[in-house]
């Protein structure tokens, strides 16, 4: 009981504070705006954006070779993302209703519909009740046109808690039929990761989509011939992740140029939806939180460039329509408890090593660690891809073109040759002989060797993470355009959705 008091009583404080923050927002005479974009970088926080400005600022100014001697006439000039300098910025805290780390699901669900929620639920309060959306008020009160991208699949935890309301977020086929029956106008990004049930057996997603109404893409050719006057649409990438079935858009880092990114799915929602009637778009940036996961900051910093560019085509819209327009870019947890520092690199970072790496977690993992598995291919004949994808080199195999920082040292090889050898066991017989050893190695899927070759490559860069899960940390708020004033200050993650509603005009 001495444990559950302050539990209730911080969660009873969180809700008191939103409805006083409603109140006061809601005396404010803001004229709404009629297009609405909320964009979320999923696992997104400062450390995320921090690290993203400071590795495009390295390249940008060419500082490779100097950064440990800079000088004042070439100092350090991180480049962050140009949404953080929107107009106003707020900073919104991310706990859910038992505990300071919130998952996706119950983070997406305290800004879609203004309610702090347990883990896993979607569209549900703390107590098993259902909660509209503003997605869902906007279509009911104010016939705005409802679209959702996701870079994931689109039955994924965050788009999820816009039109769904289960409390399970891994029921991946009714999430799926929630979606159809909320009659929202686009889906774009990913696919459905179970579109025939569990077992297979179930009637087709995009079958009954179709039933429904909807125009399906997943072509290039379909896809290219969207418009206004489509109707009701979902849009899925024809080239998809699908490797371990997630049904997503392939990581920026393993796209070729004729692949899609979530800043075309932007687009052609805005084609889709644009006409007299208002609308709403939610945008995530999904394997933003993947590649957090996989303590891969190379990947990480492709996936914010995604999603830096995806918001660009939203600022490009408002400045058509900047009387209209409200533009709001946040995440809804920090993921892995990234650190832009590490001990072993000092006061210095050396973020051009990141450069070095060609491949995400999830293609290393997938298209070496398990064939290498299968093969039993020794760790010496394995580290000379490790060498060719991420530059990291054993000392007998480094040349006079090695970069000297990538050189691995005895310490880093004992690291490296044990993770090697915990992979090549199949994952069901892994025996972990501590609980350190198990908190290492066996977050969800990821291969032990994946996690530590991004992992020294990542500290040689200095760069650390502290988790392959997510964080307690609060998340940045930017906002530009009519009513961004109101999201400036401190504040709980569930005042998202009531300024929304305030700002525009809604009942709930």
């Amino acid at each position: 009981m001495k444990k559950i008091l302050p539990i209730i009583l911080v969660f009873l404080l969180i809700l008191q504070t939103g409805c006083v923050n409603q109140k006061n927002i809601g005396e404010l005479n803001t004229r709404p705006p009629k297009y609405v974009f909320l964009f979320i970088g999923d696992g997104m926080g400062w450390p995320q954006i921090t690290a993203y400005a400071n590795y495009m600022g390295t390249m940008e100014a060419d500082f490779i070779g100097t950064l440990a001697n800079p000088t004042p006439e070439n100092p350090p000039v991180p480049l962050f993302p140009s949404f953080t300098r929107f107009p106003e910025m707020g900073i919104a805290a991310t706990q859910d209703a038992s505990k300071f780390i919130a998952d996706s699901a119950s983070a997406a669900t305290a800004i879609a519909s203004g309610v702090i929620t347990l883990d896993g639920a979607l569209g549900m309060d703390a107590f098993g009740n259902p909660v509209p959306s503003i997605a869902e008020l906007l279509r009911d009160q104010k016939n705005y046109k409802i679209g959702l991208v996701s870079s994931v699949s689109i039955d994924h935890a965050t788009p999820s808690a816009f039109y769904s309301h289960l409390l399970n977020r891994r029921n991946y086929y009714d999430i799926a039929l929630d979606l159809i029956a909320s009659g929202f106008d686009y889906f774009g990004g990913g696919g459905f990761r179970l579109p025939y049930g569990m077992d297979g057996d179930m009637p087709g997603i995009l079958e009954q989509m179709e039933e429904a109404g909807y125009t399906v893409a997943n072509t290039y050719e379909d896809i290219a011939a969207l418009g206004s006057d489509s109707g009701k649409v979902i849009a899925i990438a024809p080239v998809l992740d699908n490797d371990r079935g997630d049904a997503a858009l392939l990581y920026t880092i393993d796209r070729s140029e004729d692949d899609m990114s979530l800043s075309d799915f932007v687009r052609i929602g805005i084609d889709v939806l644009h006409g007299e009637q208002g609308f709403f778009m939610m945008v995530e940036g999904g394997k933003l939180d993947w590649a957090c996961h996989g303590n891969d900051a190379a990947t990480m910093i492709m996936e914010i460039h995604d999603f830096y560019s995806a918001v660009g085509v939203a600022v490009e819209f408002a400045e058509k329509y900047p009387d209209e327009t409200l533009i709001i870019v946040t995440g809804d947890h920090e993921t892995g408890g990234l650190s832009n520092g590490f001990n072993l690199t000092g006061y210095d970072t050396y973020m051009n090593l990141l450069s070095y790496q060609k491949i995400s977690l999830t293609r290393f993992a997938i298209h070496y660690i398990l064939p290498w598995r299968s093969a039993q291919t020794s760790f010496e004949e394995a580290m000379q891809s490790v060498e060719t994808l991420f530059g990291l080199t054993l000392p007998q195999n480094a040349s006079d073109e090695t970069e000297p920082l990538l050189i691995l040292s005895p310490r880093e090889i004992e690291m490296l040759r044990e993770a090697y050898d915990l992979s090549m066991i199949p994952f069901k017989e892994r025996v972990y002989d501590s609980e350190e050893y198990l908190a290492e190695y066996s977050y969800y899927w990821y291969e032990p060797f994946q996690l530590a070759v991004t992992r020294i490559l990542n500290n040689k860069a200095g760069l650390a993470w502290t988790s392959t899960s997510h964080t307690a940390l609060p998340v940045p708020v930017f906002a530009k355009g009519m009513g961004a004033e109101h999201f400036s200050g401190f504040y709980d993650n569930i005042e998202i959705f009531h300024k929304l509603v305030a700002i525009l005009g809604l009942e709930n």
